[in-house]
């Protein structure tokens, strides 16, 4: 008889970490501040003063950071051929860029 309550405070205390240990990660993943707390891309984009990060998945404040958009052409061949937005393919960054 004195093994069964043993076994039940093991499942609690184990049962008591794992909880803290989710809690500990959903801190931690609470990055965005204020009215930028938001899990999802299409109710951030909503926020007119946040923006969404779609490489660490996250809603943040402010307006989003400048990206080149000829750097979506990873290829020199299709880099230079994209003459609508002006594209140029650097040899030594290896990486399409636009040409202004």
């Amino acid at each position: 008889m004195q093994k069964r309550p043993i076994h039940v405070m093991r499942c609690i205390s184990g049962t008591l970490i794992i909880a803290l240990i989710a809690v500990a990660f959903g801190a931690g993943a609470a990055k965005a501040a204020g009215d930028c707390m938001i899990g999802d891309s299409a109710l951030c984009a909503a926020k007119p003063n946040c923006h969404w990060d779609f490489k660490s998945r996250g809603c943040y404040e402010g307006p989003p950071p400048h990206e080149d958009a000829c750097a979506a052409h990873e290829g020199k061949d299709i880099c230079n051929g994209d003459t609508t937005i002006g594209c140029k393919w650097n040899a030594d960054k290896e990486k399409c860029e636009s040409a202004q």
